[in-house]
């Protein structure tokens, strides 16, 4: 006899389909409608809460199979299918059809989060909006099921349209009809609407007075032509947009920004237009048009930019060097999207121009402005007029930003078309539901649930009580879509002064949970052994190497070779430690970073020569007199801070080569060290210090190397390749004999520095020489935004052992 279930599969069964994945909000319902009519099957398909779709279904089980493998090749383009569970029972013949049934809003413990991310627009959608006899020709909040705002919209599960923001906005008749129509492509598309019942622009000036434009984009548009600043609000923040073709526009925004270096990115008109810009390769070309439309870091080109571009018209534009210069000053890479909103489509629509500086509108350390009055009080001095809607933003989200790394895309930050996408564990670790708070930098928070680690869109700088409302907001909204009430268990970093730190405490206290503080670069190894899930148990070596993290001992890393797995990291080497006068001002100005290195072993008059108009503080420049007292303070151990940073280390080099003397913005001196740099086979010879059982890199005489070179006029491209490779590839020596030493087969990199290209080279290079498995981050951004879901893994791990 067959096994129940089984047997002759043109027999009419019945099966409970439980399909787990990205699959709310992704027209999932109706193309399992579709296909399951198209096959005569009969029953019903349903949203669950907030762990998948429901689809139950009777007809031949060989129909049936078909249909499930449908549904596991052919998915939605922008769906994700993790598992699919079917359990056959007898048929009841209950069904006269197939429908799309009212979803469920039960949630269990055990219920994954999955939910879509923002989603660009669909070509279906840019053919409605550019056609003249379509209900959405020119509509800027044009969408379908498989396009639009998501994450930034969702209030509540199951994602239907009254848990949405568009939930103020009834439908119209015909949009209600569309939407009830199941071969419609706005079937049950929660976001759907049109110029009758939809959300509207309207375009306002500084004082906060409609300026009462029958076409507000067009009228946008035209002001962007004439060279003025417009803010303009969007799917989940809002832009300051200026012109591309004149550089006055765009240094006039940083003078009202006060951001005199700091790169902006721009929206390119099209994918044509962006490959006659730049150089691009076939992934970042198929990266930047994917519906995530994230900013890429592209190379700048060497000669100047001219374009044609044929689209509706002829649109001919020149983008001077010096205006690609201004927004990225000191940079060879120029962040790049292209449109990913209605709106965006219709600005370049009515607009002459190849391109248009697009960057985030709120100043540095403050959350991104979503409201209308706010955007338009906060910004009345900086922009000229302000393009704003009527849809609220229920969650902010900054642009994802991507740099390819060793032909690997890498996150520089984290947010828009990919939050809050779970990152998968490698083991089943622990049904432990873990919230982790991340660090003070470029924070992002984590919740871990059911084996998955959520993180929240990119917050900032913590150093502000906005920001850590911010992060705590953001938070709580993932808690309640996942039905957290109660969480088993707080995690964040080990230094007690982080606002991080105490808002940890105070949630601990709360829910009278433990607190779990996790060492900063052993949450950097966690959090690359999660990206690549990897056994939690299976030990790596890792390179850590950033700006600083709290150590242990109280000190600061930042460039430790680890190894270890979630239990636990163990420091084997790394940089030597260094001592830097001044606190965060050593952070700031590289000549304290080049003096806290060489020490004594250098003539301040000659520092003083190299680096001359320099500043060691504010308002204080280079002179012997002002480096001597500055050693002199660091002779005594006055205000000294002892690092081991890697971030230090690349700071001297720019000062010491002239490329860049003061981080005015995180990462600026590195940043513009890597862009300066020329391939050579110049080398600087490593030495090392060994005691204690560690093996340490001496930065003194790698710097007092880079100094000689400098001294034999050897062209400062090469010896700013040299010394970045130095680095990459001492520290990769190192841990390659630890790893060897303590039979670990994979070694990885992790932290900030891992975004720079030649250090990547460098590192994975001498691992491969020596037969090991590199490793790097591919899903997690390595600098601090993915501190937290190592925080969220070992506290996990934790919690259970």
């Amino acid at each position: 006899m067959c096994p129940r279930g089984t047997g002759v599969p043109n027999l009419k069964r019945r099966a409970d389909i439980h399909v787990t994945g990205i699959v709310q909000g992704v027209g999932f319902r109706p193309f399992v409608y579709r296909l399951a009519t198209s096959m005569g099957l009969v029953g019903y398909v349903l949203n669950l809460g907030s762990s998948g779709v429901r689809i139950v279904v009777e007809g031949e089980r060989n129909r049936i199979e078909h249909l499930v493998s449908e549904i596991k090749s052919h998915p939605p383009s922008v769906s994700r299918v993790n598992s699919i569970h079917i359990d056959w029972e007898e048929p009841r013949d209950g069904f006269s059809d197939f429908s799309i049934e009212k979803s469920s809003t039960a949630r269990t413990d055990s219920s994954a989060l999955e939910i879509p991310p923002d989603i660009g627009i669909c070509n279906e959608c840019i053919g409605d909006l550019m056609n003249p006899n379509s209900r959405w020709y020119l509509y800027p909040f044009t969408s379908c099921s498989a396009c639009g705002p998501r994450f930034s919209t969702i209030v509540d599960l199951p994602y239907d349209r009254p848990n949405t923001t568009m939930g103020d906005f009834p439908l119209c008749t015909k949009c209600r009809a569309g939407y009830l129509e199941p071969l419609d492509r706005r079937y049950h598309a929660q976001t759907t609407a049109c110029q009758s019942c939809g959300p509207a622009y309207r375009l306002v000036n500084s004082h906060g007075k409609d300026d009462g434009e029958d076409n507000p984009i067009a009228t946008a548009s035209n002001l962007l032509t004439r060279g003025e600043i417009v803010a303009i609000q969007g799917i989940s923040g809002t832009h300051l947009v200026t012109k591309t073709t004149n550089a006055e526009p765009l240094q006039e925004l940083r003078r009202r920004k006060r951001r005199s270096q700091r790169p902006f990115a721009i929206m390119v008109r099209d994918l044509r237009t962006l490959s006659a810009l730049f150089t691009v390769s076939d992934e970042e070309a198929e990266l930047l048009s994917s519906w995530r439309k994230p900013v890429v870091l592209v190379r700048k080109p060497a000669e100047p930019l001219v374009v044609t571009t044929a689209s509706e018209t002829t649109v001919s534009g020149v983008i001077p060097a010096e205006v690609l210069e201004a927004v990225s000053p000191g940079l060879d890479t120029v962040g790049v999207m292209l449109p990913y909103s209605p709106l965006h489509y219709l600005l370049f629509h009515y607009l002459d121009e190849p391109a248009v500086v697009m960057t985030s509108a709120n100043p540095t350390g403050v959350p991104m402005y979503i409201d209308p009055d706010t955007i338009i009080s906060e910004l009345a001095e900086v922009a000229d007029e302000f393009l704003v809607h009527n849809r609220r933003i229920h969650q902010r989200a900054d642009d994802s930003v991507v740099k390819f790394v060793a032909n690997t895309p890498v996150f520089i930050r984290r947010g828009r078309g990919y939050v809050p996408e779970p990152l998968e564990m490698g083991d089943q670790l622990t049904t432990a539901q873990v919230v982790a708070l991340g660090p003070e930098e470029k924070n992002t928070g984590a919740l871990l649930k059911s084996h998955k680690i959520y993180m929240t869109q990119h917050i900032g700088d913590t150093d502000r009580a906005e920001n850590i409302q911010f992060l705590w907001d953001s938070l709580k909204h993932l808690m309640h879509l996942a039905g957290i009430a109660r969480p088993d268990t707080i995690a964040c970093d080990l230094h007690p002064e982080f606002l991080t730190t105490d808002l940890g405490k105070d949630m601990a206290t709360e829910y009278e949970v433990p607190l779990i503080q996790v060492q900063h670069h052993h949450a950097h190894m966690a959090s690359l052994i999660v990206d690549r899930q990897l056994s939690t148990e299976s030990p790596i070596t890792c390179i850590t190497a950033d700006g600083y993290g709290y150590a242990p001992d109280g000190t600061a890393w930042g460039g430790e070779v680890l190894t270890g797995d979630l239990r636990a990291a163990r420091k084997y080497g790394g940089l030597k430690a260094q001592r830097y006068t001044g606190g965060n001002l050593s952070a700031r100005y590289a000549v304290r970073a080049l003096m806290g290195i060489m020490g004594t072993s250098v003539e301040y008059s000659q520092i003083a020569d190299m680096t001359s108009g320099a500043n060691v503080a504010p308002d204080v420049t280079v002179s012997s007199e002002s480096l001597s007292m500055l050693m002199e303070a660091h002779d005594k151990g006055l205000n000294v801070v002892v690092s081991t940073s890697a971030g230090r280390y690349l700071d001297a080099v720019a000062a010491a080569l002239g490329v860049c003397y003061e981080n005015t913005y995180d990462g600026e001196c590195p940043m513009k060290l890597e862009a300066v740099s020329r391939e050579t086979d110049l080398k600087i010879n490593p030495e090392y210090d060994s005691g204690n059982g560690s093996l340490e890199l001496d930065t003194t005489t790698s710097l007092d190397q880079v100094l000689q070179m400098r001294r034999k006029r050897i062209p400062v491209p090469e010896i700013a390749y040299a010394a970045q490779w130095h680095l990459g590839e001492a520290l990769a020596e190192i841990a390659c004999m630890v790893s060897k030493s303590e039979g670990v087969k994979a070694v990885g990199l992790s932290g900030g520095v891992a975004v720079n290209r030649i250090i990547t080279k460098a590192v994975l290079t001498r691992i491969r020489q020596e037969k090991l498995q590199p490793l790097i981050h591919t899903n997690v951004p390595p600098g601090d935004g993915g501190v937290s879901v190592g925080q969220a893994a070992v506290a996990a791990w934790k919690s259970v052992h």
